[in-house]
Parts: C-alpha cells; structure tokens; sequence
C-alpha cells in the first residue's frame, strides 16, 4: 500500500509538471533515543533537593534519580543501554534548552504555568509545594502575614512563579531581589531583610545543603501562600515522548523516590504531598 501511494504521487507530478517536496517530519525524542542511545537531560544547581550540585561536582536530587529511572524504562522498552548525558540550566535556559530541541527534558523545581505552556509542554505533576517565608527565630514578631507587611524588607528570587505573585499580594513590603536562596538566607542571617520568601521545601532544602539547623529559623505560613505543581518540561507536540514520561512518573518504582527523598508515608514537618 506504502508503494502504491509513493507511485501515485510521482505519477501526480510529473502529470501536472510540479516539482512537489514532501514535508520533513521532525524526529520525536523517542525515534531520536532509539537511533542514539542517548537521553538529553537537564537540571538546575540550586533546586535541592529536586536538582543540585554536590561540593565534588556531581549533580544530586530527586529530578536526577527520576530522569534516571526514566532512562532505565527506555532501555528496558528499546532493548538497548541508553545513557543520561545530564546538562546544567538555570531558570531562564530550562525552557530555552527544551523549546530549541537542545535537550529532551528537565526535571526539578518547575512550576506549571499557563504562560509557559505556550512555550514547552509538561509531564504530569509529581509534586505540590507552595511559598512560604523563611525568618530567623526571635524575628518573627511583627511579621504579621494578614497585614500589608509594609516597609519590612523580604528578599526574593527573580524569574520564578513566587516573584510574580507574591509581591502583588503585599506590595507595601520593601522587596530585595536576589540570585537564589542561598543569596537570600545569606542576607537573611546578616540582617539586611526580615524573611526570604520562596517555595517552603526548596527553603528548607536549601538551609539543610549549606548544614544550617533548620530549628533556628521559622517556616511560615503553615498554609503555603500559593499552589506549585511541579512537573518535567517537555517539547511541545511530542504527545508520545509526553505519555511515556507520564507513565514513568506514575510508576511504583517513582513513588519508591517519592519516599526516598521525601518520606511521604510518614508525617513529618516539611511534609509535602506529591500527587
């Protein structure tokens, strides 16, 4: 039947004396890691502890460990080794990187948004989070978080879903912009701002990464400000590449990372739910 198509299109062409081209079809990242043996992965430096690098260089994190597994479902449905050839992005150049089919997929600290589905798709969400302010012990008095928060200095980290909302909500407060939350907790413990507002767990993976006792500082409110789905970036219209991906994180062995890296099965304080 295949055969019998291409003739009827060659006879068309030459009959009406058009030179026709057949359309390219781009290659999805399936076909693309079936023909390399290689998945293009990306994750930031500063998500922990979604995505992280280690004092030897080595990148750690959940986002890793799950793009890992994702690579051991490929090589167990291709029949072949694949290999992760893992890339550094930041919070600009994660959706830049997969927009440019320079890489396959990220996974760390990423929220859903609207906006950013113009841009990239996402796999289904693997993780709730919310922002919460971060205040050193003894400080918290007068930050009261139903008032105007009006000229207390709160830093916060540009180009993230917290920046676009939270200073809307107070827009009295004095709002420090910083690089990341390391930036943030240093100013934080020098005094030069009140609280560091971001997502609560990636605060508090923050404070347990530089080895700072968490129980001198006050994570708050208990009810997060606003609602993160986290989830991978994926390439717009590879509907194929996207349920795989789904699958993966719907799998027994990712709800295994799940409570690896996060405990779910047990209450603890920075508990938070994945999906």
């Amino acid at each position: 039947m295949l055969l019998k198509s291409a003739f009827t299109w060659l006879a068309l062409t030459f009959t009406t004396g058009l030179v026709a081209i057949a359309p390219v079809q781009a290659e999805t990242v399936l076909e693309r890691v079936a023909r390399t043996g290689e998945l293009r992965a990306g994750t930031r430096t500063d998500a922990v502890p979604f995505g992280f690098e280690m004092a030897n260089g080595e990148m750690e994190g959940y986002g890793v460990d799950l793009m890992a597994l994702i690579a051991l479902k490929l090589a167990e449905e291709m029949g072949k080794t694949i290999t992760v050839d893992l890339d550094r992005v930041d919070l600009q150049s994660r959706f830049e990187a997969i927009a440019s089919g320079e890489l396959d997929i990220v996974c760390e600290a990423t929220t859903i948004t609207q906006d950013r589905l113009e841009l990239v798709d996402f796999s289904a969400p693997f993780f709730i989070s919310g922002a919460k302010f971060l205040m050193k012990q003894g400080s918290v008095e007068g930050f009261n978080i139903n008032g105007t928060l009006e000229g207390i200095p709160i830093a916060y980290i540009q180009n993230t879903t917290t920046f676009d909302i939270i200073p809307k909500i107070y827009p009295l407060a004095q709002w420090v912009p910083v690089q990341d939350r390391e930036e943030g907790i240093a100013k934080l413990d020098g005094g030069q701002v009140k609280a560091v507002v971001s997502d609560g767990i990636l605060l508090v993976g923050e404070l347990l990464k530089q080895g700072k006792n968490p129980a001198e500082y006050a994570l708050g409110p208990y009810q997060p400000i606003t609602t993160e789905l986290y989830a991978c970036i994926l390439p717009q219209g590879d509907g194929d590449w996207k349920r795989f991906v789904d699958e993966v994180i719907s799998s027994t062995e990712n709800h295994d990372l799940l409570q690896e890296w996060f405990n779910i099965d047990q209450t603890n304080v920075v508990r938070v739910d994945p999906l």
